[in-house]
């Protein structure tokens, strides 16, 4: 019984090699799935007319968190902020547009429906800074891009 116990233990480093490779494994595949690169590469094109500015990348480790950049904005100029996620039922990216006071101008979710829109756009009508607050739904790990553009009106 004791030698049985020795041959088993002989192949813990064996197992410990394993499991760190499939951690590793596991590990670049999340971080392939969040891939800021690969989301603009699908979703760039959802700006359509409008010229690429800046794109924010999220990685929300825990579900509900919120987070938020600001971006001067300007009078005479639409602006189409374009969201990228996973794509995963009820874990989708929310974003709200404020003004200056934060106050709430804008969101790509509708709260009577539960939709939320891939892309939000905005006819600014007055130059300021605006603030985007973006978190998802759920209670997941989740990652994602914003891509802002704009045009001229």
């Amino acid at each position: 019984m004791i030698k049985k116990m020795k041959h088993i233990t002989n192949y813990a480093p064996f197992l410990k090699g394993i499991i760190a490779l499939l951690f590793l494994f596991m590990t670049s595949t999340l971080s392939a799935q969040c891939s800021s690169d690969a989301f603009m590469d699908n979703c760039s094109n959802a700006l359509d007319d409008f010229n690429f500015i800046k794109s924010f990348e999220y990685t929300n480790p825990k579900g509900g968190a919120k987070a938020e950049y600001s971006y001067v904005f300007s009078k005479g100029s639409t602006y189409r902020i374009v969201v990228c996620d996973e794509n995963i039922a009820g874990n989708k990216m929310v974003i709200s547009l404020f003004d200056r006071n934060h106050k709430l101008i804008a969101s790509n979710f509708d709260k009577a429906s539960k939709k939320v829109f891939p892309a939000l756009t905005y006819p600014c009508s007055a130059t300021g800074v605006y603030y985007i607050e973006y978190s998802f739904q759920g209670d997941k790990a989740k990652c994602g891009i914003n891509i802002l553009g704009f045009t001229k009106n």
